[in-house]
């Protein structure tokens, strides 16, 4: 009599197996989204760098003309290594009676998974405005 009830007590039933195999399907399915998102983090932070990259690029190259600054829009493309890439610089004047300020915004599109995405570097520009016959005028 020992022996069968020993031999039925080893061992795990069906529905524990059963259990165990749910249990371990749900721990699965959760790391795997988890990863997933750290993935999708990660290429989004790498695009993002880039884009910091090629505005610096942009701001290099083609710098504003701090001469004679002139308001307006201008865009243009990157190379073929980064077809997907484009740039657009914006520079708008605020004038007040002390001084003369402009902001230079230069962006970076790109498309990402069928939305567009863009980042952008505003710079602040500002000089005193001299006005002619008061004192401390530079010329």
């Amino acid at each position: 009599m020992r022996a069968r009830t020993r031999g039925r007590r080893s061992g795990l039933t069906l529905v524990e197996v059963l259990i165990a195999t749910a249990i371990l399907a749900a721990g699965l399915t959760a790391l795997i989204s988890a990863t997933s998102r750290c993935l999708a983090v990660a290429r989004k932070a790498k695009e993002f760098e880039l884009a910091r990259r090629l505005i610096a690029q942009v701001d290099l190259e083609i710098p504003p003309n701090f001469e004679e600054i002139v308001e307006g829009v201008e865009s243009g493309r990157f190379g073929e290594d980064f077809a997907d890439y484009t740039w657009e610089r914006e520079i708008e004047a605020f004038e007040d009676e002390e001084f003369e300020m402009y902001t230079v915004t230069t962006r970076v599109f790109w498309s990402s998974r069928g939305s567009q995405a863009h980042e952008e570097v505003t710079t602040y520009i500002y000089g005193p405005t001299y006005v002619r016959g008061q004192a401390g005028e530079v010329q």
